[in-house]
């Protein structure tokens, strides 16, 4: 399994930080699961360039649940290879961004800090691998 995640911008919190490279690191025994922070100048649209599969975090989009996340992740990834998140600023996405993406996906009704988004969407990366490889990390 092949994925990316785009950050809108750097994270700065140390523990969110953290957290996340610890879910990074436990994900390499289930595939590859590249980060990139980055800093767009005005509406430049970020999306990794080797994705073929390209995924918006965005509150109005599709909500699953983690089992299905897993299955839906599974399909992209067998049907278009690589796989691209993208994270948001404070702000969301700029429509070009948006207009670029191939689906859409809700972490959760609630909206959340970027930051926060950020990290959720890790864990349920790590999640979703574990669930395919029938690990026991996911006790559902």
């Amino acid at each position: 399994m092949r994925l990316s995640v785009v950050q809108h911008g750097r994270l700065r919190d140390p523990h969110v930080i953290a957290l996340r490279d610890e879910y990074l690191k436990r994900f390499k025994r289930f595939g590859r699961l590249d980060l990139t922070e980055r800093m767009p100048k005005g509406e430049t649209v970020l999306w990794s360039e080797s994705a073929r599969w390209k995924v918006a975090l965005d509150e109005r989009g599709e909500l699953l649940d983690s089992p299905g996340l897993a299955k839906r992740i599974q399909q992209w990834t067998m049907r278009h290879g690589e796989v691209c998140f993208l994270v948001g600023d404070a702000d969301g996405h700029h429509a070009p961004t948006l207009a670029a993406a191939d689906a859409r996906l809700s972490l959760s009704p609630l909206v959340l800090p970027h930051q926060l988004a950020h990290l959720l969407l890790i864990e349920q990366l790590y999640r979703a691998a574990t669930i395919l490889a029938g690990t026991p990390y996911h006790h559902a």
